[in-house]
């Protein structure tokens, strides 16, 4: 496919997801869009399983049309994206990280939005997730100032090679990741408009030790901030009442949030003081304590006195449910 045809170029940096590359891999040859390469950057993986499937993806795809496999020492996913780009031959840019997927029709209309409307330079997806938490992403309309705030464009997102080179890439400085959220104020200082899809093109799978997650510790998100407010001064400077209003709801909100879950702590506290202090619990711990001294732990009696115990009480509740059917009944 010569460079002058491709239109959409997918590059997807791996970094020792070995076990989830062929996922995302699947999920572009899978498009319905057909016009588009992928680049697979194997981003220096050192684990015996991700090396082996690199193994099997150079012999798979030695000379394909659309797939070519690199391979560079361990930068980061900055540099890894920035290195699948140059090498890219695309109109268009799509990021995929290694342990996500993507909708069959997001290229296609991504590519339309993009081809159809040359003052657009981005088009986002709403997103699902998948793996340990299934769900929803749901994204809002863009909101420039909302950005300033949050990454509220998803990272796999399709976008013109001229923003890429406009930008100078991503920052590999970022090593902690939201790397795509300050391209993304990039973007948007240079003047790009935003497009949001209709519906989810895009999935997120949900995992521990993401890379996102090292920014939720504390010091670590502080110097994220700091860093983007530095990068991008002007534009922070300009927003800056905006920005410190909006925080200040947030943390307002937080408060409440708070003082109500101690609210309602306080509340179950109090409903357990009262069931430790009646009689009835009482006089279970008694009937406890005299089993424990009449009855051996492992004897087949306490099995047996366990397994009648729990006869009752399922025979409790079919006698409640039965004198309820009955009360029902006699109502009717």
């Amino acid at each position: 496919m010569s460079s002058a045809t491709v239109k959409v170029s997918v590059i997807i940096p791996c970094h020792n997801h070995g076990e989830f590359i062929r996922e995302a891999m699947q999920s572009v040859l899978a498009s319905v869009f057909k016009n588009y390469e992928m680049i697979v950057v194997n981003d220096g993986s050192t684990d015996t399983f991700t090396l082996e499937v690199f193994k099997d993806l150079d012999r798979e795809f030695p000379d394909h049309p659309k797939v070519r496999i690199v391979h560079q020492a361990h930068s980061g996913v900055a540099a890894a994206r920035n290195n699948g780009i140059g090498l890219s031959r695309g109109k268009y840019i799509l990021p995929l990280d290694a342990d996500d997927r993507i909708a069959p029709h997001y290229l296609n209309k991504a590519a339309e939005i993009l081809e159809n409307n040359p003052d657009v330079g981005v088009v986002y997806p709403h997103a699902q997730f998948f793996g340990e938490k299934e769900g929803a992403w749901e994204f809002p309309p863009f909101d420039p100032k909302r950005l300033l705030l949050y990454n509220s464009v998803v990272v796999s997102s399709v976008y013109r090679r001229e923003i890429w080179e406009a930008c100078n890439g991503y920052d590999p400085e970022m090593r902690l990741g939201y790397e795509d959220w300050e391209f993304w104020i990039s973007a948007m200082e240079k003047g790009w408009k935003f497009h949001l899809l209709s519906g989810p093109m895009f999935e997120y799978r949900m995992r521990s030790g993401s890379r996102n997650s090292a920014c939720d510790i504390p010091e670590n998100r502080r110097a994220l901030i700091r860093y983007l407010c530095n990068k991008h001064k002007k534009i922070y400077a300009e927003n800056l009442e905006y920005v410190i209003s909006e925080k200040d709801v947030e943390l307002s909100q937080a408060h409440i949030h708070i003082r109500t879950l101690e609210a309602a702590i306080s509340d179950r506290e109090a409903d357990l003081s009262n069931i430790y202090d009646s009689r009835g619990w009482k006089a279970l711990l008694i009937c406890c304590r005299i089993r424990d001294r009449i009855i051996p732990l492992n004897s087949k009696r306490r099995r047996l006195a366990k397994h009648i115990f729990n006869m009752m009480i399922r025979l409790g509740d079919i006698l409640k449910t039965l004198t309820r059917r009955v009360f029902i009944s006699r109502g009717k």
